[in-house]
Parts: C-alpha cells; sequence; structure tokens
C-alpha cells in the first residue's frame, strides 16, 4: 500500500475519532443540560377548600334542669340529645346499682330481640322484599362511607345497625342462615332477659320529663345564664365574660336538663381582620373538634361590634343536635366561612409572565399583542414546559382554587392555548422555567 494512500486512511481514521469526540461531547452536555433541567411537579386534583376561622364558642340553649331529690341508683332510659315527651320516664331508680345494671343489660337484651324478630319470619316475607334487601345494603353501604369521609362517626354507628340486618336478611334469603335458628335465638335472649329481670329487683321509683324537648343528662351551672330571648343582643364584652367563666358542675340532685327547642346558639368573638371574610356571608358550617364530629350548619343571626375594642360577638343560629353536640358549652369552633371547589393548584407553582398573544382587528388581519403579569403556571406537556393561564376564585391554605370551564369573559380573558386542567402536572420547583423547555 503506498504513503498517500495509507495517509487517506489515517486522515479519515482521524476524523472519524474528532467527529465521535465531537458528537459524544455534544451528546453529554446535551444530557447534562436536560439533567439541570429537571423540576418538581404535583399532579392538579379536584378539592374543596373551607376558608375557614379558629375561635372559642359558647354554646347557649333554653334549658329547664330537673332537680329532683331521689334515693338509690339511676338507669337513664333516654340518650342525650334524644327527644322526650312531656311526662315521659327519663330515668328509673333502682335501690343498688347491681338492680339497675341487671336492668340496663335488660334493656339491651331487649334492643337485640326487637332487631333480631324480623328475621325470624318466613322464608316467603324475604323473597318477596329481595330486591329491597339488596337496595338496602346498598344504601348502607353508601351511608357509611360518606359519613367516613365526613368523618360524622355518629352517623356510621346508626348505620351500621341498619347494614347488619340487611345482610341477615341476605344470608336468610341465600339459605345460609334460616329464620329458625333466629327464632332460637330470639327464645335464648328471652330467656336470659327474664332471669335478669326475675333475679334483680324492680324500680322503686321513675323520673319523668316536666316538658317536651331534648333531654341532657348532665348539667354544668351555665345553664339560662343568658336569656334566650336577648341572645342577639350579646356585646363582645358579654360574650367575653361567658368564655372565661369555668365550669361549675352540677348538683348531686339535677338528674339532666330538657332544652325545649332544637334551636340554639353559639357566640363567638372576632377581630376586624376575621370580620371581612363575612362580608355577604350568611350561611356558615361548625366544627367542633375536640367534642364532636358532626358538622353542624349555622346562619349568622346577628353581628354586634364594639368601635373602642374592634371585636365582634358573632351568633350563630343552629339548629342540628346529637348527642355528642347537646353537651357540649365552651368549646374550640371552627367556622367554615365559605366553601370553594376546583382543581387545586399548590401556591408555590404560580407564576405572572409576559404573553405575546395574537388576535384579529377590525379588519380581520392578525395582530400580535403582548398581555403583561399573566397570572398561571408551567405544565408539563409533551416532554417540554408550557404556560397556561388560570382562574381562580380564591386561594385558601396554600392552594388556588382554579375553575377548568370558563365562562364568556374569561374566555375572552384567556391569552394562552388553554388553562389548567385536572390531571395536568404542574410545575412547583424549579429554575430557568420558559415556554418550551425540555424537561425529563
Amino acid at each position: 500500500m503506498d504513503y498517500r494512500k495509507l495517509s487517506a486512511i489515517a486522515a479519515v481514521s482521524m476524523a472519524l475519532l474528532i467527529l465521535i469526540y465531537v458528537c459524544f461531547s455534544v451528546v453529554n452536555q446535551r444530557a447534562d443540560a436536560w439533567q439541570e433541567s429537571g423540576v418538581t411537579t404535583e399532579v392538579a386534583l379536584y378539592g374543596e377548600v373551607s376558608d375557614s376561622l379558629q375561635t372559642q364558642g359558647f354554646a347557649i340553649r333554653e334549658e329547664s334542669i330537673i332537680d329532683l331529690e331521689y334515693s338509690g341508683v339511676l338507669n337513664y332510659r333516654v340518650a342525650d340529645g334524644n327527644r322526650v315527651s312531656k311526662g315521659g320516664v327519663i330515668a328509673d331508680v333502682f335501690l343498688s346499682e347491681s338492680d339497675a345494671a341487671a336492668q340496663n343489660l335488660a334493656d339491651r337484651l331487649e334492643r337485640e330481640i326487637q332487631s333480631l324478630t324480623p328475621l325470624s319470619k318466613p322464608l316467603d316475607y324475604f323473597v318477596v322484599a329481595s330486591t329491597s334487601t339488596g337496595d338496602q345494603i346498598y344504601d348502607s353501604l353508601s351511608s357509611i362511607l360518606m359519613d367516613v369521609q365526613q368523618n360524622n362517626l355518629s352517623g356510621v354507628s346508626r348505620t351500621k345497625e341498619e347494614l347488619l340486618s340487611a345482610l341477615s336478611r341476605k344470608r336468610v334469603i341465600s339459605g345460609e342462615e334460616s329464620a329458625e335458628d333466629y327464632a332460637q335465638r330470639i327464645s335464648e335472649l328471652g330467656q336470659e332477659r327474664e332471669s335478669l329481670i326475675a333475679a334483680a329487683g324492680s324500680a322503686v321509683n321513675s323520673i319523668e320529663a316536666p316538658q317536651a324537648g331534648y333531654f341532657i343528662g348532665s348539667t354544668d351551672s351555665f345553664e339560662n345564664v343568658v336569656n334566650i330571648k336577648k341572645v342577639t343582643e350579646l356585646t363582645p364584652a358579654r360574650v367575653e365574660e361567658l368564655l372565661k367563666m369555668e365550669d361549675g358542675g352540677g348538683f348531686q340532685s339535677q338528674i339532666g336538663k330538657i332544652c325545649s327547642d332544637f334551636k340554639w346558639y353559639m357566640a363567638c368573638l372576632f377581630d376586624d381582620e376575621a370580620m371581612m371574610k363575612f362580608e355577604g356571608v350568611s350561611e356558615v358550617t361548625l366544627d367542633v373538634p375536640f367534642a364532636s364530629t358532626a358538622t353542624i350548619p349555622a346562619r349568622v343571626a346577628e353581628k354586634n361590634r364594639d368601635p373602642e375594642t374592634g371585636k365582634t360577638a358573632v351568633i350563630f343560629e343552629c339548629s342540628y343536635m346529637d348527642a355528642d353536640i347537646a353537651r357540649i358549652r365552651n368549646e374550640t369552633v371552627q367556622v367554615n366561612v365559605k366553601t370553594y371547589s376546583g382543581v387545586l393548584v399548590n401556591e408555590k407553582a404560580l407564576r405572572f409572565c409576559d404573553v405575546e398573544y395574537t388576535e384579529k382587528d377590525e379588519n380581520g388581519e392578525p395582530v400580535t399583542k403582548v398581555k403583561e403579569n399573566v397570572k398561571g403556571v408551567y405544565v408539563v406537556y409533551g416532554g417540554q414546559l408550557d404556560f397556561v393561564q388560570i382562574f381562580s376564585e380564591k386561594d385558601v391554605n396554600g392552594y388556588a382554587v382554579c375553575k377548568t370551564v370558563l365562562n364568556e369573559e374569561e374566555q375572552k380573558n384567556l391569552v394562552t392555548e388553554r388553562t389548567v386542567q385536572l390531571y395536568d402536572q404542574v410545575v412547583v420547583g424549579g429554575v430557568d422555567l420558559y415556554d418550551g423547555k425540555l424537561v425529563k
């Protein structure tokens, strides 16, 4: 092979090596740039957030104390928060604790017998009702799931019994159990109940409700400290006094109390900054986290402001009642002023950018314009960043509540190709963000 040919081969080889090196360097630098362009994202999900205020509240009810002298041990027939009629028996009086405990157990057995009695009916009865039984199972499950999501544990307890009863009926229909099995169980429970009653002493007295209303089996010395007819006249100074009062407890002779009306009130104090949230608001919900799992619908009955202190006494009118709520008095209260729903976007993702867009002039010719400080977010789409404008009604608890369906006016103001959508990968962290930037 002559010298020229060797030189040519060497030159080509060298060129190839240099080309390979350059390509490798470019690819490596590109990979480094890609790596450096990494961003942190969150998925945009639909949700609800409440604009809430935390404060202390004092519960006010129209209460009549049941103060009777008695000798013995009480066995209550009525649970807290239950409605009673005038003259209805609230509790029985027994000579000893063992007699009261035996009667209490006998009452529980009677309730179990009542729940099992329908299951002891002939099979034909259930076959006719098989469709409704299935519906009841699904309805009960749906109610339980809803109560769990809303943290309403008292509702779960009530619905659980309905679900168990419906499941038992289903087992009878499917032949897994028979009506005779339940009849046998009812017979055994009845015998146990009769033996308890026979062995224990009977009640020596009973306590009747002096008026109709709902029953609360305890007192706290705060009954009637506020005239219910003047509750909307409470001043901030008076509410502050109520919130500082210490629970004195009831007396030994006080059996409980009757609230004649399901309507009751919660008095709270707020400063001027907090009161701005109540502008145009008449309906709210209340959460009492350390006393009840229920969310209480309420109406703003009155707002009384003291111009000297800048504090306002807000009186909420409530009508929802259960056993837990019946016992609350001076409690921490979360006032949910307004609830917003939409796609939630972390406030760390919010950006204000100048956006270039095109629109047609009066002659139909395209004109390029720039809109400054457009509120939006970067989303990862097709391996690159895309800036999209957002329309948020409210920023609550660190999240912007964004619309996905825009009205006509918002459509006119939209200068990006689209707005944020459900399940978008929204950028919440990163540097040197811009439209079209390649990201991993």
